[in-house]
């Protein structure tokens, strides 16, 4: 339980870009530990993806559910949120301190490449890099369509989120097993 506990620290510390642009490490790292096979790591996201609350720590108390039981799921979010809050704390003191400094701005600026690119890597590695050689034209055209369809369904006929997700599901199940 120490290397899941160290494991998840060590993420907290570095999770800049919210929990989608850490799905790759978690991946990586549960598969080096052997704590899931890439099928339950895949399933772990899509629960993860669709129950409530930040998606890294649900993944974080999925990954340490399975290793260690609800023991491991309690230190493997303990040491994903306590940077976090640790982390909070003291930048809030320090923005406050210095909010009226230019470089504070550029710095947070500079920062939007890196998350972008992080979650598009995430996209790849979980959806495209996944497909299979004969269905790949198939599935990709129709998660596309589930996107555009989520996308017209939030900001034209602004459904909640939570709709929209049942729909994705329901959709996928139907069409893509």
């Amino acid at each position: 339980m120490g290397t899941l506990f160290l494991f998840f620290l060590r993420l907290g510390f570095v999770s800049f870009g919210g929990g989608y642009a850490l799905i790759p490490m978690i991946e990586q790292e549960s598969a080096r530990q052997g704590w899931m096979t890439q099928d339950a790591f895949l399933n772990a996201v899509t629960v993860a993806g669709m129950s409530p609350g930040p998606i890294a720590v649900n993944l974080g108390s999925i990954v340490g559910y399975r290793t260690n039981g609800i023991a491991g799921a309690i230190v493997a979010v303990a040491g994903l949120i306590l940077p976090s809050i640790l982390m909070t704390a003291a930048l809030l003191l320090l923005i406050y301190r210095l909010r009226k400094q230019l470089w504070i701005d550029r710095l947070f600026y500079g920062l939007q490449p890196v998350v972008t690119a992080l979650i598009l890597f995430a996209v790849y590695r979980l959806g495209i890099g996944r497909l299979g050689h004969g269905a790949w034209g198939g599935q990709l055209l129709f998660g596309l369509v589930i996107i555009g369809l989520g996308w017209v369904m939030l900001v034209r006929y602004r459904m909640h989120p939570i709709l929209i997700l049942i729909f994705s599901a329901i959709a996928g199940a139907a069409f893509l097993t």
